[in-house]
C-alpha cells in the first residue's frame, strides 16, 4: 500500500503510530501524558508527520479586565479542533509551589481546559492548556484569582520575571532573587498585564555570575548579582584544604585573568587583575564572595528577533538592592524600559534597537557613563567608546 495512503488511513481512524513509538520504554514519555489528557493528541501525530506544527498563533483573546495572559491559538486543521486558547499563570518566587495549592490548579485545568500542564515555560510561567471558549478562560482567571494567582505575561508587556532558587537553596547567591522577584512582580502588575511596549521585555534573574537564570542569553533585561570587592580568603582553611589535596596550583593557572598568586602561605588576588567571575569561588572552599553586594543590569540578550541570537550587554554595572523598596533597582530598570518605549520600533527587540541606534546612544540615553565594565572586549579592544576626534588622527 501506498505509504501517503496508509498514513491518511491511519489518521482518519485516530491511531497514533509516531506518537506510539516515543511512548514506549519505561521512561516517562510527553507522548503518553498528553494522551492521558484531553489534547487533540492527532493534532501533534500530524505535526511530528509532517514536520510543522498544525498550531498557529492567533493572538490575544479578550478576558474582561486583564490585557494579556490570554493567549489564542488557531487550527491549521479545523477538521481535528477548531481552536484553543490557553492561560499564562505568573509563576511563583523561586518556582516553590505549595503541594495543596498545586493540586487547585490542576483541578481548575481539568475543569476548564483539556486537563494537561505546560510546566515552568522559559519564562517561568504555568500555562494551562484546552481552554475552548472565553467563558472558560473567564472562569479558570477568577479560579486562580481566588487562590492567590494572577495571569499575565503575553503580548506587548513585560513578562513574567523568572529568578533562580536563591539563598532559599543556593550558597552562591549574591541577592535576595525570590524576594526580589516577588517585589517587581507587585510593582510591575500593571506593565505585565497590560501591553504598552514596542514589543515583549523578558527579564530574567540570576543571583550570582555563575549565572543559572541565562539572564545575559535569553533576557531583554537581565539582572545579576554581583559584588565590588575582592572575594574573601580563610587562609587557614585553604592550607587546611591545601594540605588535604586540594590543588590550589591548577587554580591560580586557571584564572581566566591571572589575578591569583600562591606562596604556600598565603593566597593573594590582585585588585586590578581580578573580575569577580567566581571562577575561584566556585572551585575552592576557603573563598567566598566579597560583602559589597548589588546587582549588574545588562539589556539586549534574546534567542529570537530581527537579527538573530543575541548575548546582552552590561548597562548598569552595580546597582544596589535595598529593601522593601529597591529605589536603585527601579531607576536603573525604569531607564532601560522609557528608552525602550521611546526609540523602539515596532515588534522590535531591545537587543536589535541597540544594534540599530549604536550601543553608545543606547547608554547615552540611559543616563550611564561608559566605563571599561562596558567594553565587549576589555583586554583587546581599549578604543571601543572613543570617538574620532579623541585619537588625535590615529585610525
Amino acid at each position: 500500500m501506498n505509504q501517503t495512503v496508509l498514513d491518511e488511513s491511519k489518521a482518519a481512524t485516530g491511531e497514533t503510530p509516531l506518537m506510539d513509538e516515543i511512548s514506549g520504554g519505561p521512561w516517562p514519555s510527553h507522548a503518553r501524558e498528553l494522551k492521558r489528557t484531553r489534547y487533540p493528541v492527532m493534532m501533534y501525530e500530524e505535526a511530528m508527520k509532517q514536520k510543522y506544527t498544525q498550531w498557529g498563533h492567533g493572538g490575544m483573546s479578550s478576558v474582561p479586565g486583564l490585557g494579556s495572559g490570554a493567549i489564542a491559538r488557531k487550527s491549521r486543521r479545523p477538521d481535528i479542533i477548531s481552536h484553543s486558547h490557553l492561560v499564562r499563570v505568573l509563576g511563583t518566587p523561586g518556582c516553590f509551589y505549595k503541594t495543596s495549592s498545586f493540586r487547585k490548579i490542576c483541578e481548575l485545568a481539568e475543569k476548564y481546559g483539556d486537563g494537561s500542564l505546560h510546566m515552568l515555560t522559559t519564562n517561568s510561567n504555568l500555562e494551562i492548556c484546552g481552554l475552548m471558549n472565553d467563558d472558560d478562560m473567564k472562569g479558570i482567571t477568577e479560579g486562580l484569582n481566588s487562590l492567590g494567582y494572577d495571569v499575565g505575561s503575553a503580548g506587548d508587556a513585560i513578562r513574567n520575571i523568572p529568578d533562580c532558587m536563591g539563598p532559599s537553596l543556593c550558597e552562591y547567591a549574591l541577592m535576595d532573587t525570590p524576594g526580589i522577584k516577588h517585589f517587581m512582580t507587585k510593582h510591575y502588575i500593571d506593565d505585565i498585564q497590560y501591553p504598552r511596549f514596542p514589543f515583549k521585555i523578558k527579564t530574567k534573574m540570576s543571583g550570582c555570575p555563575n549565572e543559572c537564570g541565562k539572564a545575559l542569553l535569553h533576557a531583554d533585561i537581565g539582572i545579576i548579582g554581583v559584588f565590588k570587592d575582592l572575594p574573601k580568603v580563610d587562609n587557614a582553611r585553604l592550607k587546611e584544604w591545601v594540605k588535604q589535596g586540594g590543588d590550589i596550583a591548577t587554580v591560580c593557572d586557571r584564572c581566566p585573568t591571572d589575578a591569583m598568586k600562591w606562596d604556600s602561605a598565603k593566597l593573594e588576588i590582585d585588585p586590578d587583575r581580578c573580575i569577580r567571575c567566581m571562577y575561584c569561588i566556585n572551585r575552592v572552599p576557603a573563598i567566598k564572595p566579597g560583602d559589597d553586594r548589588g546587582v549588574a543590569l545588562t539589556a539586549g540578550g534574546k534567542m529570537k528577533g530581527k537579527m538573530g541570537p543575541m548575548k546582552g550587554k552590561v548597562i548598569f554595572p552595580f546597582v544596589k538592592t535595598s529593601p522593601p523598596d529597591y529605589k536603585e533597582l527601579v531607576e536603573a530598570y525604569g531607564k532601560i524600559c522609557a528608552v525602550y518605549d521611546d526609540h523602539g520600533k515596532k515588534k522590535e527587540r531591545i537587543g536589535d534597537m541597540i544594534q540599530r541606534i549604536g550601543f553608545d546612544r543606547f547608554i547615552e540615553l540611559c543616563g550611564v557613563e561608559p566605563s571599561t565594565m562596558h567594553f565587549s572586549s576589555p583586554r583587546r579592544n581599549t578604543f571601543y567608546h572613543w570617538h574620532e576626534g579623541e585619537l588625535g588622527g590615529v585610525k
